[in-house]
């Protein structure tokens, strides 16, 4: 039978109570207000006691939650209501409660449960022989177990990976914190550690001051280390973690990480400083003491009208504080303040850097501040039968101790495409630049400047043409494709006179993915000059099933004699090197990748770069090798062979293996870095331990083994 019933102020309390240690009451209370129901074999009221007795397959239901057991009671004169056997509710979350009995009084603010059980959607339990409803905002558990771990399948007596057992558990909404005392603390069954009281924030609480998780460790240089996190909760918007790390060798490391939120932007700020004894390049005490330390602080704010602006400060008290403290493996610092904006067809930036490098032969000197950065992009609308795009920029290079440089650039380019009557695809560009510099102090920085000072610039006239044929073909379940692509480019020779300083433009590298660039340099201070024609070919087999292959690769014709690539690059020569990427993926568990550049005059390879990837979630591999002949004039000299592992592999259900392994294979080279470890991960428990060997050296620090240990356990907040 179906009747009204009322007990829609009762359901409430009553799930509050039965869901301990969940967000269950706040959403019994805003959803007090929805209709009721209840189903029951049979209905008494009496109405001389004032009692509504449902009994036989009881079903009380409110929204999506559901209320089951054999008996419900109703004591209007007395204002309480009691539920007795086989009592389950089931919540829209997924929790599910069971008990014996229950009863409620005072309004509702007083009850108990007799052998309560939690079963949570996020697979934890908890269980207690006795809860007490104590006002509206206390729940007491008595002989209370919780753990997040699932019962073995096969063995559901025994006991789980772990548990914590407490005499009393109370949680008070008032204060936002759930109070353990008498608690013991087990693993697989085992007493671990007992403590007479700890607390930790209720888990509807998203933000609570409090003690982290430990993190311990050890290193031959550091020796063993001890970090004690804490978390402060300053106000809504912000919040700081205080990182004291305890090592047996170096003492101290004070660290901690500073955030705060505003409605237009956000910043972060970490730190770390410590007063260590002061040692020389080779790691000897020199008898004094220094403080060490580093700050990294970022941050971005909306400007408005589309523009934001931020800023990235990153500094460090020596070049080999970051390393030796395992902070960071960087060798060059980057701090930058910018203001930037886009809206609709324009973009316009504005940036100011400071680097500080940490290599060992680079002097502070020579290293310059951006002051600043500019650049203004506009894209203008169809027009002339094709588009109009337009860049302005500028760069000011500032040195303590050498060539100070001022650039400014106006680039105007002009594009249309053609589709041809057999479905070939043609664009047309004419494009215009001009540079403008002044530099100062030139000798003091490079030997080979004929001034100190320079007024000096260059323009870059350009026509380019890229034509190419789409074609495919189904052959059976496999799609053939073929695209043939020549490009021509003409230009005047010359436009890198001694006079421009190369700042930006130092890194170079001919590859397959700039073969169709029209300036393959990165920066602005030098520009592939002069005509030349670009061609190549892309293949490609296609299965249904997923599987691929492609193949790309080409090459560039340089029409005039001189160049501006350097010795090495694979552009220096008329013909220049066959550069070229190979992909094979026969399904979604290898790919493999080889990039390619070799001479056109011999079988020599220049650079040839394997990426092999295969495995699935239970089993991974990834090996990688690369090899290039040094390049001359540039960062990249001297020549690079290079092995690079990384591997991981399921032993077992939540039992997974990993490692890696990197080494440089020229004949001065050998071992970087090396690392294995062990993981075990379920719905409750995350532990790794591993070792890591790093040989490299640099100055003080020297090659040093490290051991980790780390444990989580899931569902503690």
């Amino acid at each position: 039978m179906r009747i009204p019933f009322p007990i829609r102020r009762v359901l409430a309390p009553l799930v509050g109570l039965l869901l301990f240690g969940l967000a269950a009451p706040l959403l019994a209370q805003d959803s007090a207000n929805l209709p009721t129901e209840l189903e029951a074999d049979e209905m008494v009221y009496d109405r001389t006691l004032g009692l509504v007795t449902a009994r036989g397959s009881v079903e009380i239901s409110q929204g999506d939650r559901i209320l089951f057991a054999d008996t419900v009671t109703y004591n209007e004169r007395d204002d309480i209501v009691t539920a007795s056997g086989n009592v389950v509710l089931r919540e829209p979350s997924g929790d599910v409660a069971f008990a014996e009995y229950l009863e409620l009084s005072d309004s509702f603010k007083q009850g108990v449960i007799r052998e309560i059980r939690v079963l949570r959607a996020d697979r934890s339990r908890l269980s207690a022989r006795v809860a007490r409803r104590e006002g509206e905002d206390r729940t007491v558990l008595e002989r209370a177990v919780y753990t997040r771990c699932e019962a073995c399948p096969d063995h559901p007596d025994r006991p789980p990976i772990w548990q914590i057992k407490s005499g009393t558990v109370t949680r008070d909404l008032s204060t936002e914190i759930v109070e353990y005392e008498d608690a013991m603390f087990e693993m697989f069954g085992v007493p671990i550690f007992y403590t007479p009281y700890f607390y930790h924030p209720d888990p509807t609480v998203k933000r609570k001051t409090g003690l982290l998780t430990p993190i311990i460790g050890s290193s031959t240089e550091l020796g063993g280390q001890l970090t004690l996190p804490l978390y402060v909760v300053l106000d809504d918007t912000s919040d700081l973690t205080f990182s004291p790390r305890i090592t047996t060798k170096e003492g101290v490391v004070f660290g901690g990480e500073y955030r705060q939120r505003y409605d237009t932007g956000k910043f972060d700020t970490t730190g770390s400083i410590t007063y260590v004894d002061e040692v020389d390049i080779n790691n000897n005490k020199t008898g004094a003491e220094e403080f060490r330390g580093h700050l990294s602080s970022a941050g971005e704010f909306s400007a408005g009208n589309g523009f934001v602006t931020g800023f990235d400060i990153n500094r460090a008290s020596d070049d080999t504080y970051l390393q030796r403290y395992d902070i960071s493996s960087a060798d060059v610092l980057t701090s930058d303040v910018y203001l930037r904006g886009i809206e609709g067809r324009h973009a316009a930036s504005v940036e100011f850097f400071a680097f500080q490098s940490l290599r060992q032969n680079d002097k502070d000197g020579d290293t310059p501040f951006v002051l600043p950065l500019a650049s203004y992009t506009a894209s203008g609308e169809p027009s002339f039968g094709g588009r109009l795009d337009g860049t302005a920029s500028m760069v000011a290079l500032q040195r303590t101790g050498g060539r100070d440089t001022r650039r400014v650039s106006l680039e105007g380019d002009w594009s249309t495409d053609h589709i041809g009557s057999f479905g070939d695809l043609m664009t047309f560009g004419l494009h215009l630049r001009g540079d403008g510099y002044s530099v100062s102090e030139a000798q003091s920085t490079d030997i080979t400047a004929t001034n100190d000072d320079e007024l000096t610039g260059r323009v870059w006239p350009m026509a380019s043409m890229l034509w190419r044929l789409p074609m495919a073909r189904q052959d059976g379940r496999l799609m053939q494709t073929f695209e043939p692509l020549v490009q021509i480019i003409a230009s005047p020779a010359g436009g890198n006179p001694s006079a421009i300083p190369n700042e930006d433009s130092q890194s170079f590298e001919f590859s397959e993915a700039n073969l169709f660039e029209r300036n393959r340099f990165v920066g602005f201070d030098r520009i592939e000059s002069g005509s030349r024609v670009n061609y190549g070919i892309r293949l490609g087999l296609h299965g249904e099933s997923g599987g691929r292959t492609d193949l790309i690769v080409g090459q560039s014709i340089r029409l005039n004699q001189t160049s501006s690539a350097a010795v090495g690059t694979g552009l220096e020569d008329r013909l220049s090197d066959f550069v070229g990427r190979l992909s094979i993926a026969p399904s979604d568990l290898v790919n493999y990748s080889l990039r390619f550049r070799f001479d056109a005059d011999g079988p020599t390879i220049e650079r040839h770069e394997h990426l092999l990837e295969a495995g699935d979630e239970r089993y991974k591999l990834k090996l990688g090798y690369v090899s290039q002949s040094a390049i001359g004039g540039g960062v990249a000299a001297g020549d690079v062979e290079e092995l690079n592992t990384e591997a991981s592999a399921a032993l077992a259900k939540d039992w997974q293996i990993f490692g890696a392994y990197r080494r440089d294979l020229t004949r001065s080279g050998g071992s970087l870095r090396a690392e294995i470890g062990l993981h075990y991960l379920d719905e409750c428990f995350d532990f790794q331990i591993g070792a890591v060997r790093d040989f490299t050296s640099d100055r003080d620090i020297k090659e040093s083994t490290s051991v980790f240990v780390r444990v989580k356990l899931l569902g503690l907040n």
